[in-house]
């Protein structure tokens, strides 16, 4: 259905990703992050959020994992419903916001193609949301920040410095995740 490019040709400057202007999942003191750069409205970025992150769950609840997601406003036609909703997102209720996320996702073939005017609409009416004054700046950071790190596709998740593009296998996600918390533990 999807396939995971690993990285493959493409060179990322990890050192440039920063946990700040996120929604996090997890402990902040969790050792391992998944540092996820994603959009409401992409369906890859769906499919890793239903078919992939579950699989992080138990680690969460251990506190060895923390999830750090990062709403990239990708400038492409189809995703502007995406960039529009992300403005909306509380970042200072995280759970909350994850439920919100999760919910987006579940009923992204309803509202995604909506015209772009519409979806302040869904945001409000819909999902009960308020426009987050905040985020617009937020949004210019992470946008900077993908520049930076020279993130092109979504999702791409960072697992320590692998790279996932495009969505991720299950197994070779699980790997690196149970490799770097074994890294952890030593």
């Amino acid at each position: 259905m999807y396939q995971s490019l690993k990285g493959g040709y493409m060179t990322f400057n990890v050192s440039k990703i920063s946990y700040e202007d996120s929604i996090k999942i997890g402990a902040d003191d969790a050792p391992v992050k998944v540092v996820e750069y994603i959009n409401l409205r992409c369906p890859y970025s769906k499919a890793y959020e239903e078919q992939v992150a579950p699989s992080l769950n138990e680690w969460i609840e251990n506190g060895q994992v923390q999830r750090v997601l990062k709403h990239f406003d990708k400038e492409k036609e189809n995703l502007e419903p995406g960039n529009i909703l992300h403005q909306y997102l509380n970042y200072e209720t995280p759970k909350d916001s994850y439920k919100t996320i999760q919910k987006i996702f579940k009923h992204q073939d309803d509202w995604g193609k909506e015209r772009p005017a519409y979806i302040p609409h869904v945001a409000k009416d819909k999902l009960d949301l308020s426009l987050q004054s905040s985020n617009k700046e937020r949004s210019k950071r992470v946008l900077e920040e993908v520049k930076a790190v020279n993130v092109e596709y979504i999702p791409t998740v960072f697992v320590g410095q692998e790279a996932f593009v495009g969505t991720a296998d299950i197994e070779e996600f699980h790997q690196a995740v149970e490799q770097q918390v074994k890294q952890t533990e030593r």
